[in-house]
């Protein structure tokens, strides 16, 4: 199994989305930064790590989410998604074709790969929760 972090980068009401470039698999669709979680690295410093590699930011974990498992060619993958929020550096796309700050209620225009819709569906839904059942 692969595992495979995802930042939930929530500022001012958005969170941030980044397209997949042309010559990646799912090309030009829409994904959370994120990453491989290398040998012996801790999850969470994986999408600390990925998301300065891949857009120049700092960011801090405020808590995980509930796991996804996806098999995609053969290999079954774990995407571990953390909801983060940003501390430093400045937003600059260094993998992919672009990355904009999609307001939470327009979340579902943008075409996701599917595991990252999965993803996102499961975080808004949780945002929809009664603060009640989210403290059971």
């Amino acid at each position: 199994m692969i595992l495979v972090t995802r930042g939930i980068i929530v500022q001012n009401g958005c969170v941030l989305a980044a397209q997949r470039p042309e010559t990646m698999s799912l090309p030009l669709l829409w994904e959370l930064p994120g990453g491989k979680v290398e040998p012996e690295e801790l999850s969470q410093d994986c999408v600390v790590r990925e998301t300065f590699e891949e857009l120049m930011l700092h960011v801090r974990v405020i808590r995980r989410l509930d796991f996804v498992e996806r098999e995609f060619r053969g290999k079954l993958y774990r995407m571990i998604p953390y909801v983060c929020e940003v501390i430093g550096g400045k937003l600059k796309v260094m993998e992919h074709a672009q990355a904009v700050w999609q307001p939470i209620d327009q979340l579902f225009e943008l075409p996701w790969a599917p595991a990252e819709e999965q993803l996102m569906r499961a975080y808004v839904a949780q945002m929809e929760a009664p603060v009640a059942l989210q403290n059971a």
